[in-house]
């Protein structure tokens, strides 16, 4: 038994990682280029093919370590590389992925916070996760009770884990945790080592809060986490029927759990909760219509792709002068290029480097189109001419923080590489 003040001072504590060292040195050659103008996006070798067990990536995320996340549908994986293409250990359980009824899940997308979880829907209302850092650490025990006390009374209140009180309790302003107790279950503790969901459209208490929408039908598309250790993310939902429930939502982090791991830090483990409809249905700048893809940059603005009406890509920015943030269109058709329709054909991914450059992935075109942070056009990647060069339905990109492009074709169900030929990262700039 715990008093609060002994554990609150430690459930904090950062679970910062070691690096793996990212390689110096990626053997290229010139001879295979995407063409952009005065400067060329040059093929990194090798072409990560079938050889790495990939069946059909479909998407594709790079964590803060600087590892490769590659969401792979037909195999119920999600593959993790290293930069320089070896597989490292401790990602197995990201292997032949089951739900808690021990069916398969088929994941579409993956994204990597700050605190080393890795978030992945698989285009139901659910969003899983797995933790990183608890598995390479271990975890010791689990809270599984507790005395809360009332601030304003004083009164003592003794509390089971897994309880609606519990839940409530523990987030509440008005309650402090007196005591905490903890025990070694090894049922729970396997439960969290493992994928496991967040995050449950069809959960009551998210249907009590999403109450506008059928949030048990979602089906999320698109996902995307915080650049800092906000306790939110954000998913895209396509699902449309009669209400056009097209929209993007942010999930709310909700404590549910005291762990102690095998290192003696206490953290807390979360499960995601209903926030707000952060965008609706529409056809104007802004607005969602058959979201497929989704990404934010550092300043908090969240960028995605559809297939709706009008306009293909988007972005929006929060207003926080309130008491609860609003967003509006950042970009506008009359005066931003990325807003062109005539630019795409079918735009079916979008990702942020860390200048903020935007890279669109066009399906049909084959072809990722760059724009600079304000959304003016920089170069076309992916053609020579009219002719098509490398590139066979690309679907997703993600860059790494050297500005290393890796794509997902699915013309060949490979992981293509590329980089500018200039440099990594600096000249990576429109022209004025």
């Amino acid at each position: 038994m715990y008093k609060f003040f002994c554990f609150f001072a430690l459930l904090l504590i950062g679970s910062c990682m070691d690096k793996f060292n990212i390689p110096a040195n990626i053997e290229n050659q010139t001879d295979n280029n995407l063409n952009a103008g005065d400067t060329s996006f040059v093929q990194v070798n090798p072409v990560w093919r079938n050889g790495y067990g990939f069946v059909k990536p479909i998407e594709i995320s790079i964590a803060q370590d600087g590892r490769i996340f590659i969401v792979d549908s037909a195999s119920s994986s999600i593959h993790v590389l290293n930069q320089d293409g070896e597989r490292p250990v401790g990602f197995e359980a990201l292997s032949n992925l089951t739900d808690e009824a021990s069916l398969l899940i088929n994941p579409t997308d993956v994204d990597i916070d700050k605190k080393m979880n890795v978030y992945f829907i698989d285009g139901s209302e659910r969003v899983f996760v797995w933790n990183q850092y608890w598995n390479e650490i271990g975890i010791k025990n689990v809270s599984i009770s507790g005395v809360f006390t009332h601030i304003e009374t004083q009164a003592d209140t003794f509390v089971q884990y897994g309880t609606n009180l519990w839940f409530t309790l523990l987030n509440s302003n008005e309650w402090a945790a007196k005591e905490i107790n903890r025990e070694e279950n090894q049922g729970i503790i396997d439960s969290l080592i493992n994928p496991h969901i967040f995050y449950d459209g069809s959960d009551e208490m998210n249907r009590y809060l999403d109450n506008f929408y059928n949030s048990e039908l979602s089906t999320f598309s698109g996902l995307t986490t915080t650049y800092n250790s906000d306790n939110h993310i954000f998913v895209a939902d396509n699902y449309g029927e009669v209400e056009n429930q097209h929209r993007i939502i942010e999930i709310n982090f909700q404590r549910s759990m005291l762990l102690e791991l095998n290192n003696s830090e206490f953290v807390w483990a979360f499960r995601g909760q209903f926030g707000s409809t952060v965008k609706g249905f529409g056809t104007g700048a802004g607005t969602v219509n058959k979201p497929l893809s989704l990404d934010m940059d550092y300043q908090g603005n969240l960028y995605y792709t559809q297939e709706g009406d009008f306009f293909s890509v988007h972005m929006i920015k929060p207003n926080l002068s309130g008491d609860f943030a609003t967003y509006t269109s950042g970009f506008q058709p009359s005066s931003d290029d990325i807003m062109s329709g005539e630019l795409f054909k079918k735009p079916v991914d979008i990702s942020l480097d860390n200048n903020r450059n935007i890279y669109v992935v066009d399906k049909e075109e084959m072809s990722i189109t760059v724009f600079n942070s304000n959304g003016k056009y920089f170069k076309k990647a992916g053609l020579v001419g009219d002719s098509l060069s490398m590139l066979s339905n690309p679907v997703a990109v993600a860059i790494d923080d050297r500005g290393v492009l890796y794509v997902c074709n699915d013309g060949d169900n490979s992981i293509y590489r590329f980089k500018l030929s200039n440099s990594l990262d600096e000249d990576l700039k429109p022209e004025d």
